[in-house]
């Protein structure tokens, strides 16, 4: 009862002031292990509707290769029908997610910002032999329309580590970071609410 009360008093505060607009999350394979820590995810996103987040984009780093088709399935099994639009990516190619929910989905799986920028790069350089792009034109703005993922993350949450990958290596050059000791099998929406309470005790420089 206590620990209700104290979830909806600190929603509460945290709604006073403005929430990310762009959340992401890192977690591992390892921690994928069983259904309901597959239908966390869906909580997750869930959880952020609720708080006004637009859009949430999950990493799941691979030590099996081999399981990456298998997570695939699962998390589109999990996420179908929810109505949360997004697309799920892989090294195998991108499934999309179709509804109409007010939040947006992206969840990577061994997808990692290394490839992304390298498949950016590359796509920009045919563009350029095939004159359909000038090499003076390759600026920012060409590599980002050519990422797989659009979103900036204002806010990147990486539970049971103090470590990142190289997940939006790119896009998450400003983003503000947030470690919790807490895996995954026991995040709950007190912890993501905490971490927004903390990025809105943050001044943000954006690098200056």
């Amino acid at each position: 009862m206590a620990y209700k009360i104290y979830e909806r008093s600190l929603a509460s505060g945290i709604k006073q002031s403005p929430v990310p607009r762009c959340i992401a999350l890192v977690i591992s394979d390892g921690d994928l292990i069983d259904r309901p820590a597959l239908n966390k995810l869906l909580q997750l996103i869930e959880w952020c509707a609720e708080l006004g987040v637009h859009e949430a984009s999950i990493y799941v780093s691979v030590t099996d290769t081999s399981a990456v088709s298998r997570l695939v399935e699962c998390i589109r099994d999990v996420f179908d029908g929810a109505g949360f639009p997004g697309k799920i990516v892989s090294p195998g190619g991108i499934a999309d997610i179709e509804g109409d929910m007010p939040c947006t989905v992206s969840v990577s799986i061994g997808y990692g910002g290394k490839h992304e920028l390298i498949n950016a790069l590359r796509a920009a350089m045919k563009d350029v032999k095939e004159g359909r792009l000038s090499e003076d034109s390759i600026d920012e703005q060409a590599i980002d329309s050519r990422l797989v993922f659009k979103c900036e993350p204002d806010l990147f949450i990486r539970t049971g580590e103090e470590r990142l990958t190289d997940f939006l290596i790119w896009q998450a050059v400003y983003s503000e970071l947030y470690f919790t000791d807490v895996n995954w099998e026991d995040f709950r929406k007190i912890d993501l609410l905490r971490a927004i309470r903390d990025y809105q005790y943050r001044q943000r420089r954006y690098g200056t």
